[in-house]
């Protein structure tokens, strides 16, 4: 691998994964969040297997690797992806939930530390801790100026939660049994397993309609591309290369990114505290990955 990829490997992760949330609110008025999330994983698997043969990665697994990835997509692309859609879906506004599941590098890094015995240097520590900071106050005027009213769900909230618990855990988890996965039919399979159950959960509990249209089409290629296969595979190398608690403090910079995209796309306005949030999330990272390794010289 070129050396100037590898060391672009963080930046082009948050870029790509930012995007999601773009994504996201185009998407969600042309249906209902198991239904959207299900085609979305039917053609990332499609996608993913047919790259698998082309470049000639082994597809057979042993019963251990399927069984592990089957436990790992339960997690980390059931319960975080399809908790999320399932929140904003049914009321929860995007910067609440963003606010959510901007506890996980915090919980993730501090899990890191027992089950994975990793080390957390207390610079470490006050980087978490600013990027959490720096989120929080990014999101705030947002929420100050009505973006939180009592009219969401209590079931959209749960689905916030429950996001939040699957990214922790599923992210562990990747780290500690994942290394061995094929990337290309280990995602493929993991989408497979998620795709069905929200099949069946579209199924049962909504309407199964899609608006189709042409920005419909555009949009969903990109978050197959860009983000269920282009960011979930570079989370997957960086995890397998770097700490589990330094991988995961890369997220708050994509709420940052994910407001400058509202600014570009949707005319979102970002005040000067909000800027102010951006910048300490921003150093926070630093802090973090500074002393941090994720893409090895030598493969």
């Amino acid at each position: 691998m070129n050396e100037a990829f590898r060391r672009s490997i963080p930046g082009l992760f948050v870029l790509l994964w930012s995007t999601g949330f773009v994504g996201a609110k185009f998407l969600l008025p042309h249906s209902q969040p198991f239904t959207l999330l299900a085609l979305r994983f039917a053609i990332s698997a499609s996608f993913l297997l047919a790259i698998a043969v082309i470049v000639r990665e082994p597809i057979r697994m042993s019963r251990s690797q399927l069984g592990r990835a089957a436990y790992i997509s339960l997690f980390l692309h059931l319960s975080y992806t399809g908790g999320i859609f399932y929140a904003i879906g049914h009321g929860v506004p995007a910067g609440i939930t963003a606010v959510v599941v901007s506890l996980q590098p915090v919980i993730v890094a501090l899990l890191a530390v027992p089950m994975l015995g990793e080390r957390l240097r207390a610079t470490q520590v006050v980087g978490l801790l600013m990027g959490l900071t720096g989120v929080a106050l990014l999101l705030l005027p947002k929420v100050l100026h009505g973006d939180v009213t009592l009219a969401f769900s209590t079931a959209g909230v749960v689905g916030a939660v429950v996001a939040l618990i699957g990214s922790v855990w599923g992210t562990i988890e990747q780290k500690r049994f994942g290394s061995d996965l094929p990337m290309l039919s280990g995602m493929a399979f993991q989408y497979t397993v998620s795709g069905i159950i929200l099949a069946v959960l579209a199924a049962t509990t909504e309407n199964v309609h899609i608006q189709w249209s042409l920005q419909f089409v555009a949009v969903l290629l990109w978050i197959v591309l860009g983000i269920s296969m282009g960011s979930v595979a570079l989370l997957f190398y960086m995890l397998r290369h770097g700490s589990a608690g330094s991988v995961s403090s890369l997220l708050y910079l994509g709420t940052p990114l994910a407001a400058f995209f509202g600014f570009v796309f949707f005319g979102e306005h970002i005040p000067p505290l909000g800027i102010f949030g951006m910048a300490l999330a921003v150093t926070g990272v630093w802090l973090v990955l500074r002393q941090a390794k994720y893409v090895p010289v030598v493969d």
